[in-house]
């Protein structure tokens, strides 16, 4: 198969939508919790700023919450303290997680010697991470 004529996605924003149950409540966490700043509302739903050009839309649908996989990461250049400042706004990280080759130091999963990671659900149980890689 050819890519002639074929535009890259690479060039193109992304833009990351996650399903939810209840719209009011996410928009609450999403704004209030997360501190990001909505910058739309349409009839796909509520669309935030992500950081660095990159946004979120949140849209409610049945299906909320039902993957087992991170929906959304956010790049932060200290992943401790990132991890304090929304423990203090109420969000609880995940700590069940058996990942091969990573160790686990209370909230945070250590990668290597310099990346380190963690993980945390929305009111919907979406699965959403934060990391310095």
């Amino acid at each position: 198969m050819g890519t002639k004529g074929v535009r890259v996605l690479s060039q193109y924003k992304i833009i990351t939508t996650i399903a939810v149950h209840d719209i009011e409540n996410a928009v609450d966490f999403y704004e209030n919790v997360l501190g990001l700043k909505r910058v739309e509302l349409n009839n796909a739903g509520h669309v935030f700023e992500g950081g660095a050009g990159g946004h979120i839309g949140l849209h409610q649908s049945p299906t909320a919450g039902s993957g087992q996989a991170t929906v959304a990461w956010w790049v932060v250049d200290d992943v401790e303290k990132t991890v304090k400042d929304l423990k203090a706004r109420g969000v609880t990280f995940e700590k069940n997680y058996d990942l091969p080759m990573t160790e686990r130091r209370g909230d945070i999963y250590i990668l290597d010697d310099t990346q380190r990671a963690a993980w945390f659900k929305d009111p919907d149980g979406n699965i959403l991470g934060i990391g310095n890689f």
